[in-house]
């Protein structure tokens, strides 16, 4: 089994034979859309301007109140930082064999026993926690010294965001909620069973085929 993210773990649950397709047996193609091609030039733009001090581009100039905020931020800051951690949850490159889980945070600032972890969002506001769980014991894992992680969501097209905040206390939970999700994911290796799961995605926008799933259908 491969190391997982929280990419590639929704998309287990999403659908359990499009993983398969797509990261085991490479049958379906990612294609990028209008829409994430657009977030992967945001995200530029961010990482470019926190990290080399350039202005926002005018199309994004108001994203740039966010960038300014975390950059007016004491500690040490992190742009698209790569992280990994073992099965016994101890931090490893993020190449490494032994990784077990891994992981890009977009922007994050540490200060002492406090931390903030944001990731920016292009698209539909769809406040799920997982992901913001996820990044919170992965910073403490890396920092021992945190004790409290703040994280959110920044919808960059709504103008708003969705805060959560997690401390030391709540590393328990956390990795009991995913060890448990990723065991689902473990079994499917371990018996190469890849039940599909038919959603409204199946009507054309996945790219399976009606030859490797029974339920895909044409787009309407």
């Amino acid at each position: 089994m491969r190391a997982w993210s929280f990419s590639s773990l929704n998309q287990y649950y999403t659908c359990p034979r499009q993983y398969d397709l797509q990261r085991n047996k490479q049958v379906i193609k990612f294609s990028e859309s209008v829409e994430t091609l657009w977030g992967k030039e945001v995200h530029r733009a961010m990482e470019e301007s926190m990290q080399e001090g350039l202005p926002m581009v005018e199309r994004f100039a108001a994203f740039q109140p966010y960038v300014d905020k975390i950059k007016a931020l004491s500690g040490e800051r992190f742009v698209e930082w790569e992280f990994a951690l073992t099965k016994s949850l101890t931090p490893t490159g993020f190449k490494d064999e032994n990784a077990w889980c891994r992981g890009i945070i977009d922007v994050g600032v540490v200060d002492g026993d406090r931390a903030l972890v944001c990731d920016w969002k292009t698209g539909k506001v769809r406040p799920d926690s997982d992901q913001l769980k996820l990044f919170a014991a992965a910073t403490m894992a890396h920092y021992p010294n945190v004790q409290t992680v703040k994280t959110a969501y920044v919808w960059l097209a709504h103008g708003c965001t969705t805060p959560e905040t997690y401390t030391r206390a709540d590393l328990p939970k956390i990795w009991e909620h995913f060890i448990i999700k990723v065991k689902h994911l473990e079994r499917a290796y371990q018996h190469d069973k890849w039940t599909p799961k038919p959603s409204g995605l199946c009507r054309g926008w996945c790219g399976a085929g009606l030859s490797n799933c029974e339920f895909w259908e044409p787009k309407r």
